[in-house]
């Protein structure tokens, strides 16, 4: 059976991060309803969506206070965010807009809402957890660094396989990932592909149930 993997795979990932250091951020504010007059203004599709409601000024033009309208951070595809990211309501779309808008294929953070962690998985959008000082550590390096002429000595590289995170002139920051998740990203799979190579146990071991109490299978049958 060949295997059907998610949108992506993830391995290792090098970029600019952007830091957006909220606590107890909504899946509302990633993934808004877009006003009737941002509409007006041509502000639709997956990419524009992203952030709308902070992204933007009610006339449609870009707030500068948002972070990816900043120079500095337009390129960047790693979020470094606070405690508690993604909570609230299951929408995908907390993921896949700012995947669609700036490829964001990372987030670094103290915590995360466990869906928008289930569903950055499908996306092959890797969350990783730290404990909140090494977090604003890594958010004043980016703010550090987000000047300087040479992009190499600003980008950070994310290395699932190692499970480390390197950045330049630092000493590498190990983290810990949930392990089915893991194999999940490395090896591009969706939730079918990930159960697939047990199917005919599992049926093996029905088959060998059903045989030696068949009466537990005679529910609903007179």
């Amino acid at each position: 059976m060949p295997i059907r993997p998610v949108a992506r795979r993830f391995t290792k990932h090098t970029g600019l991060a952007a830091p957006y250091m909220y606590d107890n951020v909504s899946t509302d504010t990633p993934a808004p309803p877009v006003s009737e007059s941002l509409r007006a203004k041509g502000i639709t599709g997956p990419a524009a969506s992203a952030f709308a409601n902070v992204r933007y000024k009610a006339d449609g033009s870009e707030n500068p206070d948002f972070v990816f309208n900043q120079e500095a951070y337009r390129r960047a595809s790693i979020m470094v965010v606070g405690r508690n990211y993604g909570t609230g309501s299951s929408r995908s779309t907390a993921v896949s807009l700012p995947l669609a808008a700036w490829g964001v294929r990372v987030y670094i953070g103290e915590s995360f809402g466990p869906i928008f962690i289930t569903n950055a998985v499908q996306y092959g959008v890797l969350t990783v957890t730290l404990p909140r000082p090494t977090v604003d550590r890594i958010a004043e390096f980016v703010r550090k660094n987000s000047q300087n002429r040479d992009i190499t000595k600003a980008q950070i590289t994310v290395d699932l396989e190692k499970q480390v995170i390197e950045m330049p002139g630092e000493q590498p920051i190990p983290f810990e990932y949930n392990a089915r998740y893991r194999n999940k990203l490395l090896n591009g799979l969706d939730d079918f592909s990930e159960i697939a190579p047990h199917l005919a146990a599992a049926q093996a071991k029905r088959q060998q149930d059903q045989a030696e109490r068949p009466w537990v299978y005679q529910y609903g049958k007179r």
